[in-house]
């Protein structure tokens, strides 16, 4: 029986909320044997700020086909931007359509279950903490956007609580901080604009609350002797840091989620459509409490290693920065990709890219990618051409183990070039957006190489060959030609030049315009490609002069390519019929070519006939004239 599969979507996974939320997620889901793949954007949420191109990043969201999953965790709250979110929301349309299973976090959406925190009354805990424990009557709020759910419930609890005590909340001390911690300083920097400052600031998460300290303490004003800061989140820099804030056991909600979906997916759906799950506030020295010394020892652990792990990603970054932005061919950049897999030490990888940026062939419809190098625990899969729905090799095969992958998009601006899917707990934690960029620099290289080669060979095609027929020119003709005739002196076979001059072309020129000489020109060009069939390949040497040059095996059948061209042209005119009339005069030689017997000479007596036959035209002519 096959293994369930259940599609994550999350924004900024590297963040240290998100990993933990698919760190339990993973470990879940591994012990229910369930197939978990992370579809992640690296948006920032602040676009001004961003480094990375929203509408690159949102890609991501056109990969999968959701209705191959059997059930969805979504995380719209973590969206950074509104472009990914838009993007999230499309393609959950079908998803609530069809009713499949759907997980969403903190925000509630049509046909899902929500899993949320129950915010308020920490918030409420901790608000009332400041006012009856600190004495705190002016307070300002530093939150999330303003059309931000979660963000708006924690600053109605701390309203309730401020009401209830008759303290001062004035709308000038809301401060939208954006989540961010350059938004927290924003926020700050406006606070200390103001006339009279608060004793404290509740902020909504941490990452603000740490910005907004750093940079009162820049101002000389110091936490907690002169204003009291609280935060959201317990993120480990901040519990070591001494802050007052809000744990969200997010991990115990990952678990839920994926208890929740077992069931649903088995067929018994759930009862209720929310889950509500319970926060816990820690009081530090942020606000004017001492903090409990077993509160950061496991922290403190984690950060440890985090700040070694940091120190190895710089140096492994400093390694491949330049050799990976100077990879120059399909064969090298996965040469290169192994070797920085290998120093990363990452276990399992699958790089799947448009095959256009590194083959000579148009960009996909992205439909299809091209597995450009994958490797799972030592065994490499070979490059090859897949189907998008596949995702990964690994997803296709008869696997002891559940798998967990996080997708990444790759691109350049608004060019993409793919996605990579790693195992999730390998670099995608703080290391993720180190590796994503040097992926990018390889294949930005890559194509770039592509490209170059691409348009060199497009160049050269150009200037061998006539823009308006399309058809080699006499460059493209001295270039080819002499390898043929060669090619029949070594074979002892029959070589031959066709010779051809448009009639009348000053009189059509003169009579219709040039325009029309143009479109007759075309049009024996046209009529001259049924050599093709035969073996030859056409020319236009210029104006109204044409030939072809090729091998055949007869005389005879040399002799036969004049008239195929006549009545070709003739079979033209009577289905496109034109004002005036188009015909051509055309003269052949073929022979075995011998060492006096060159290209010239060939071209000097197909001309020969060529212009024998204008001249019995000609003559022709006269004598209808004259009556004769």
């Amino acid at each position: 029986m096959s293994r369930k599969k259940i599609a994550v979507l999350i924004a900024s996974i590297d963040r240290e909320y998100q990993q933990d939320f698919v760190s339990g997620l993973a470990k879940a889901a591994s012990k229910r044997d369930i197939d978990i793949c992370i579809f992640n954007t690296q948006g920032h949420m602040n676009i001004a700020i961003s480094s990375t191109s929203e509408v690159g990043e949102s890609k991501i969201y056109d990969l999968p086909d959701l209705s191959a999953f059997d059930g969805v965790i979504s995380l719209p709250a973590t969206m950074g931007n509104e472009i990914a979110l838009e993007k999230m929301r499309d393609i959950l349309r079908p998803v609530q359509e069809k009713g499949k299973p759907h997980i969403s976090i903190d925000v509630p959406q049509d046909g899902a279950v929500m899993i949320t925190f129950d915010d308020r009354i920490s918030m409420e805990e901790l608000t009332e903490h400041l006012i009856s424990e600190h004495d705190a009557r002016k307070i300002a709020f530093v939150g999330g956007p303003t059309e931000s759910t979660v963000s708006r419930k924690r600053l109605e609890a701390v309203k309730t609580v401020i009401d209830k005590h008759g303290c001062d909340l004035d709308e000038n001390m809301i401060f939208d901080g954006e989540w961010t911690r350059i938004g927290g300083r924003h926020a700050a920097e406006q606070l200390l604009k103001s006339e009279h400052m608060p004793d404290a600031v509740i902020c909504a998460n941490d990452d603000m609350a740490l910005s907004v300290i750093e940079c009162l303490n820049e101002h000389d004003i110091y936490v907690p002797r002169d204003i009291a800061i609280t935060g959201f989140d317990a993120l480990r820099e901040a519990v070591l840091r001494g802050m007052t804030t809000v744990n969200r056991p997010i991990e115990r909600a990952s678990r839920k989620a994926v208890e929740i979906l077992k069931k649903w997916m088995d067929g018994n759906p759930p009862e209720s459509n929310t889950v509500l799950l319970s926060t816990i506030p820690i009081y530090g020295e942020s606000c004017g409490c001492y903090q409990k010394i077993d509160q950061i020892h496991e922290k403190l652990r984690v950060m440890g290693t985090e700040r070694w792990n940091m120190e190895r990603i710089l140096t492994r970054v400093s390694m491949f920065s330049g050799t990976m932005a100077g990879v120059g061919d399909e064969k090298e950049a996965a040469e290169k990709i192994r070797n920085f897999v290998e120093s990363w030490e990452i276990p399992e990888l699958y790089l799947c890219v448009d095959p256009g940026i590194c083959r000579d062939t148009a960009s996909s419809d992205e439909e299809t990618y091209l597995l450009l190098y994958g490797i799972r625990d030592g065994k490499e899969y070979p490059a090859e051409i897949f189907p998008r729905h596949e995702l990964a090799p690994v997803m296709k095969e008869e696997r002891d183990k559940p798998v967990c992958l996080v997708f990444c998009p790759l691109y350049y601006r608004d060019r993409n070039f793919g996605y990579v899917a790693i195992r999730m707990g390998a670099v995608t934690g703080y290391a993720l957006y180190s590796v994503l960029m040097l992926l990018n620099g390889a294949l930005m290289s890559l194509f770039l190489q592509t490209n170059i080669r691409r348009y060199t060979a497009t160049i050269k095609e150009m200037s061998v060959h006539d823009i308006m027929t399309g058809m080699l020119n006499r460059r493209g003709y001295m270039e080819k030609a002499p390898e043929v005739l060669e090619l029949a002196r070594k074979e002892n076979r029959i070589f031959t030049v066709l010779s051809s001059d448009m009639d009348d072309m000053k009189q059509i020129n003169d009579g219709f315009g040039h325009k029309a000489g143009d479109e007759a020109i075309c049009r024996v060009g046209r009529a001259l490609h049924i050599v093709v069939k035969y073996g030859l390949t056409p020319v236009h040497i210029s104006g109204d002069e044409y030939l072809a040059y090729g091998i055949v095996n007869s005389t005879a059948e040399a002799e036969a390519l004049p008239d195929a061209v006549r009545t070709e042209l003739m079979r033209i005119n009577a289905e496109e019929p034109l004002e005036y009339n188009v015909t051509a005069s055309i003269g052949i030689y073929a022979a075995v070519p011998g060492e006096e017997k060159t290209l010239d000479y060939f071209m000097t007596r197909a001309d020969r006939e060529m212009y024998a036959v204008k001249k019995k035209k000609k003559a022709d002519q006269r004598n209808e004239k004259a009556g004769l």
